[in-house]
Parts: C-alpha cells; structure tokens; sequence
C-alpha cells in the first residue's frame, strides 16, 4: 500500500448514481430522512397490525381450548397438540420456497393476498364439528401462513439500514408480544360476552371474528405494501435511486442483485456456516417460548375460572412488551448483539426453574413473568443481528432468512407440541426442563457467534492492512487515491 493509499472509515461515501450526482451532502442527509419518514409511516404500521394478526391467529386455539373447543369437537388432548404439531407441517413447507421466490415477484401484492388468505381459513375453523376437519384446516392455516414472517423481514432488510433495521424489528416483534397480551383479553370479552350468540359456541366466534380482521387488514396492505427501492410507485424517481443507493453504501457497493436462477441464493445460504449458527441459535430460542401455546392450560392450574385465567395471560407479555424496546434501543444504540441476548435470557432459565419449584399463587404467578421475559425480549435482538450478518445479495438473504424461520418456527413445534401435557400438570417437569436446557444452548450459541465473527473481522482488517482484497469490500478511485471501504459484522 502505498503512502497515497488510505483506509476510510464508515463515513465514507459510494459515488451517487449519475442523476442524483448533484445532489449537496445536506440534500442528500434530507432525502434520506424523507424516505425513511414515509417507509416508517406507510409501512411499519401495517406490517405490525399484520403480524399482531398473524400470532393471534396462530395462538387463537389456546384460548379456544380452555373455552370448550376439545370438548364440542370430541378431541382427546393428544388431539389437540397433534392439531398444534398439523399447522407447523404446513408452515415449514411454504416458507423456503416462498422467500426463494420473493425477489422475483412483487412483495406488495404477494404479502398482503397472502394475509387474505389465511385470514379465511382461519375464519373457517369457527365452522368445523370434528377432529379430522380441523386437523386439515390446521394444516392449510399453516401452508398460507408460512410465507408471511421470513417474508417482511426479508422486505424490511431491502430498505432499512442495519442501525436502523433493528429497532423496526423491535417494533414489528412488539406485534407478536402485544399480541400474546392483547389475544388474552380480547379472548376473555369474546368468550364471556358471546357464547351462543347466534347459535354458535364463544369458541367459533374467536376464529371468526379474528380472521375476519386478518383478512381487512390484507386488503388494506395492497395499498400500502412497497416492493423494492428500485420499483416502488409511490417514491418518486429521485427517491427510489437514493434508496437503492444508501442500501449499496452501507455494505460497501455489494449489489443486492443476482442474475442467477431462483434456487441460487439457496445454494450460498446453505454454504454458509453463519446460516448454520443462527439457525440452531433461533431454534433454540423458540423452544423457549413454546410455553406460550399451552400458558392459558398452564396458568389455569393456579386455581381460577376461564374468564380470569384469559386476563392473568395479559400482564406477563405486556412487561416483555416494554422490556423488547428498551433491550432493542440499547442494542441499536450500542451496536451490541450479544450479550443483549445472552444477559435476558437467564431470567428465563430461573423462571422454568421457579416454575418446576416454588408454591403458592405469588411465586408461581412470578415465574411466568420470568419465563416470558428473556425468551421475548431479545427476539428482536436475535433477528436483526441475523440480517445484518448475511446482508447481500438478496436472493442469499432471502434463503438464509427463510431457512432459519423454517426450522425455528416450524420444526421446533414438532417436539415443542408435545412439552406440556395435560398429566404433566401443574409442575410441568417435562416441559420447565427441556425450556431451561434449551435457554442456555441459545446463550451459549450467542457466544460462540460472536467469536466467530470477530475473527472474521480482524481476519478483514488484516487484509486491509497488507493491501489485499477483501470480499466486502470496493475500491473507490479518486485523484488517484485508493479508498477502501468494508463491511463490518455486528457482535
């Protein structure tokens, strides 16, 4: 390297595009909080009512099954958790494929039809009279809800940067706990109001009224869904460059683009070891929350009817709900990932050891707070962290995201389905075991990526230094002066 070669920092800039070139610096700080102002007002609302949906759909039949849905459906309780174990089938199936497709297709009519359609299987559970029909239905629910979550957080890797990324992960998450929260309450006014209203038990109008939602919102996401910074009709051509642009800044001028068949970005996923490390991370993680599809079972053994078992669900989300953003903005704020996993997630493990243990309503009731506490508030945390760590092209990002939430969010219920059994009541032992083990594979896991990729990091700076080429890195001629600017892994 020689005395005119120069190594930049982070602040160094990508040339513009030509027609957005003259744009002055403070033009183009301007333009980007423009563009960030309308993604987060056009689209992180929709997105986070659609994911509220999503879970509350999906976790409906808990809440449903202390109300009476076993009993008119003539369902055993091995029926009912083959029922939970039926929709995961489905979901894993879709979810791969789905995102392989993705950058081909238009995300903002793909996503929201998607919503419409589980939206209305999800309604027709309010219309089934025996096990075998409900399993298919579970199964389909399943099929169309599968493309949904890898999916948006595929999208919103498009456009957001990745300081930026993890706080509206945060947000979109804060769907799902909110959901948890609300889906008690909203469980226990329909199920105590609206038994028998027009013939039907409370337990079908949960399905039908949910779904019914989910399927208006869908419709709504028509309007409002993006697609990619490049081909979104409501930016204007300035708008949609700039974005595109800011994207290919951060990751030093790696092309989010790939000429390759759909199956392409498949193949480098699976060729990648940090593919490997999340997957197992976030699997993990997941079997740390399985809990929640059995808590109303679970919270109904501290002694109380239906009704106030629905509302004691509530407040044990609504503090992870709280503790999710403030972890989120720490993370952001820090560029930290690691031990904003690893510190949360031990007050899960005493609370499945609480749980096994302590008596009394106080202690036990506390337990769940615990429990519910690390697993959900460094779900967001997890996800950023694995965006930002497989940033591009689009098709790798795409397949690497979806095999991660195939195997967390689908496979793991075909063990997790079966963890908390009604004769397993009220220690769970089973269960508060297999939760805590998995809690501290999780952490660990969190450890060793991190190792991982701060030697991967001064393995960079290293090549940096001796003037070779590294893969995240562009060469930016000006006066003669060689820049370098590269990609660095968040730990």
């Amino acid at each position: 390297m020689t005395t005119k070669d120069v190594v930049l920092d982070e602040h160094f800039r990508l040339p513009l595009p030509e027609e957005i070139a003259h744009l002055t610096r403070e033009e183009q700080d301007s333009l980007e909080k423009r563009i960030v102002r309308k993604m987060d007002m056009r689209l992180m609302p929709i997105l986070i009512v659609m994911f509220w949906l999503n879970i509350l759909d999906r976790n409906s039949i808990a809440n449903a099954k202390i109300a009476g849905l076993p009993k008119d459906l003539h369902m055993t309780n091995a029926n009912y958790n083959n029922c939970l174990l039926i929709f995961y089938v489905g979901y894993v199936l879709t979810q791969l494929p789905s995102n392989a497709l993705l950058p081909k297709v238009r995300p903002s009519i793909y996503l929201p039809l998607v919503t419409c359609a589980w939206g209305l299987m999800s309604m027709s559970q309010g219309f089934l009279h025996n096990y075998t029909s409900i399993m298919v239905v579970r199964f389909f629910v399943g099929i169309l809800e599968g493309p949904f979550l890898p999916g948006v957080i595929f999208l919103l890797s498009c456009w957001y940067k990745k300081e930026e990324f993890g706080k509206r992960v945060a947000f979109l998450y804060a769907g799902n706990i909110l959901s948890s929260c609300f889906g008690g309450l909203i469980a226990a006014g329909i199920i105590g109001g609206m038994h028998n209203v027009a013939g039907y038990a409370s337990w079908r109008w949960l399905f039908i009224l949910e779904g019914l939602a989910t399927v208006v919102i869908g419709l709504v996401g028509l309007y409002l869904f993006p697609d990619y910074p490049r081909t979104t009709r409501w930016l204007s051509k300035e708008e949609q460059l700039f974005a595109e642009w800011r994207m290919a800044n951060e990751v030093a001028g790696i092309v989010d683009e790939d000429a390759s068949g759909v199956w392409w970005g498949v193949q480098q996923a699976l060729s990648d070891p940090l593919t490997y490390l999340f997957t197992f991370m976030q699997m993990m993680l997941t079997t740390g929350q399985s809990f929640t599809y059995f808590l109303p079972s679970i919270i109904k053994t501290l002694g109380y009817d239906n009704t106030i078992t629905l509302l004691l669900t509530a407040p044990p989300y609504f503090v992870a709900f709280c503790g999710s953003l403030l972890i989120a903005h720490s993370s952001a704020k820090r560029n930290e990932r690691c031990f904003h996993i690893v510190f949360p997630l031990m007050t899960s493990i005493l609370g499945n050891i609480m749980a096994m243990t302590v008596k009394g309503f106080g202690p036990r009731y506390l337990s769940i707070f615990f429990m519910t506490f690390g697993v959900y508030v460094v779900y967001n945390v997890n996800y950023s962290w694995v965006s930002a760590s497989i940033p591009r092209p689009r098709a790798k990002r795409a397949a690497s995201l979806a095999i991660i939430n195939l195997m967390s969010g689908g496979a793991t219920h075909f063990y997790t389905s079966y963890l908390f059994p009604d004769s397993g009541a009220p220690r769970y032992y089973v269960g508060g075991a297999v939760l805590s083990v998995a809690v501290f594979l999780c952490a660990s896991t969190a450890l060793a990526i991190r190792f991982y990729l701060a030697r991967l990091n001064r393995k960079m700076e290293e090549q940096e230094i001796s003037g070779g080429g590294v893969e995240a890195a562009i060469n930016a001629n000006k006066n003669h002066t060689t820049a370098y600017k590269s990609f660095r892994y968040a730990l």
